[in-house]
């Protein structure tokens, strides 16, 4: 139950919205969704972008709102001989296990103040997470774990015939949210070049919920289908005695079956994780006759949260010795390293190459033990102002992830991804500025095979391919004046 349960805690790292580090989102904008590349953008959302930009737009306040809806689905489709026994799965080995997120609306905004060589800048948005993922199906994870029992307790009363079928209930649900607020100074030192500073906090609210409940076996006492704690409770009590009286086998017998009876009985999940740290932003950008160029360092967000668990969950007796109320567990987000270089030709179209990296190692979450190395993303945008009103963009991204396949359960794995984003901007007026954009991330798909599938005590093997799809869209408007 123990492995179950710590599969949960990883849901955060899940959720994140679009592309980034392992737990970083960067479509802070609707901008971004349509043109991907805005390292040096000296729109409103170079708050987040393009921070040492701010000093040079036009003096004046600058304001943008942004909202964005995000789909997400993710499936793992799982090969493991006792899942064939359920009683839903009609003698078939293999599952399809899908979660979907649905995030309604992820806000940003950014305000700068610019007056001769300084800006004054701050924004909002949701830096990690961003939506709620469901599992109304359960993971392979949590199946797994349960299906060995009545397999390897079939196996064994049956002399390794057939194990016993079963059933049960299953729906899990995780929330993440990782709220960031910045604020920030930027001075142009000479016209082509100028700094910035900036303090982000970041507070981060996760939440899951959910049950395992109503797991039935075949009883072969009775030989019909059964509560599956009440049959392990009655084959323990046959061994209460022996085990009281101090005999060895009798003993190890009745703390299986109390074992079996305690992660087969009905379990309800209802934790939240909070916390909060601050993390400084400090860039450089190069900016003359239609060439431009930045580089932003974010540092690394120490970020730990405190696990804070409904009675109902910390009278558990399993849930509360994986989620103990009061646990403090770590969520760093990871430094990130932003380089970033355009040409406008004419006034007509703006090229934008970018690069991002990520120090994945450095930081402690729940991906540290898979990771490899740092994750690259390599970024390419184009815009094209089609008059004084219209203004189209396209772009591409791909992520690189370094990490482990092999460390990879269902709840927690990065893909790989090449994405395409398009879209347009409208301007009402020299003041107004409507931005609206749609991104496309097209996934990897990955398989890991497993000799001994999910630690299982059985030593089955197994094989899970994860697959992942997305989508993103939004709108936004910009304000100046």
């Amino acid at each position: 139950m123990k492995k179950i349960l710590l599969t949960v805690i990883s849901l955060a790292a899940t959720l994140s919205v679009f592309a980034g580090g392992t737990n970083v989102n960067t479509n802070h904008s609707t901008a971004y969704l349509r043109s991907v590349a805005r390292g040096t953008t000296l729109d409103p959302d170079a708050v987040y972008h393009n921070p040492a930009g701010a000093s040079f737009m036009a003096d004046g306040f600058h304001f943008s709102l942004s909202i964005q809806e995000a789909l997400q689905q993710r499936s793992t489709t799982s090969t493991f001989a006792p899942f064939a026994l359920n009683t839903n799965n009609t003698g078939n080995p293999t599952k399809e296990f899908v979660g979907k997120t649905f995030a309604p609306a992820i806000p940003s905004f950014d305000l700068v103040w610019k007056k001769k060589r300084w800006a004054v800048m701050a924004s909002f948005g949701i830096g990690g997470g961003g939506g709620t993922a469901k599992f109304e199906n359960g993971l392979a994870s949590f199946e797994s774990m349960l299906a060995q029992i009545p397999y390897g307790v079939g196996m064994t009363a049956t002399q390794g015939q057939q194990g016993f079928p079963y059933s049960l209930d299953m729906n899990i649900k995780g929330t993440s949210m990782t709220f960031q607020g910045q604020v920030g100074v930027s001075f142009r030192i000479t016209d082509w070049l100028s700094i910035a500073a900036q303090a982000r906090l970041n507070y981060a609210n996760k939440s899951y919920s959910g049950y395992l409940k109503n797991i039935q076996m075949y009883n072969p006492l009775s030989q019909s289908m059964g509560a599956a704690p009440a049959f392990f409770q009655t084959m323990a009590s046959q061994y209460a005695a022996g085990a009281q009286a101090g005999n060895a086998e009798a003993l190890a017998a009745y703390t299986q079956y109390m074992t079996y009876a305690a992660m087969t009985s009905d379990h309800e999940l209802d934790v939240k994780q909070t916390g909060w740290a601050i993390s400084p932003v400090v860039a450089l950008m190069f900016n003359h006759k239609g060439w431009a160029a930045s580089v932003k360092y974010e540092f690394r967000t120490n970020l730990d949260v405190t696990t804070k668990a409904a009675e109902v969950s910390a009278l558990d007796p399993v849930i509360s010795g994986i989620f103990p109320d009061g646990a403090v567990t770590a969520a760093d987000m990871p430094a990130q390293l932003a380089i970033a270089a355009s040409r406008d030709f004419g006034g007509k179209v703006k090229l934008t190459l970018e690069w991002h990296h990520y120090f994945d190692k450095d930081a402690e979450n729940s991906y540290s033990a898979a990771v490899l190395g740092n994750t690259n993303e390599y970024l390419a945008g184009l815009e094209y102002t089609i008059s004084d009103k219209w203004l189209v963009s396209a772009g591409w991204q791909y992520t690189d992830f370094n990490l482990d396949n092999a460390l990879y359960s269902d709840l927690d794995f990065a893909i790989n991804a090449h994405a395409v984003g398009f879209g347009f901007a409208y301007n009402f007026s020299e003041h107004v500025r409507l931005n609206a954009g749609v991104m496309k991330p097209f996934y990897e798909q990955v398989t890991k095979e497993s000799k001994v599938y999910n630690n299982n005590q059985l030593g089955l093997s197994g094989v899970d391919v994860f697959k992942n799809s997305r989508w993103a869209w939004g709108i936004g408007v910009d304000f100046h004046f």
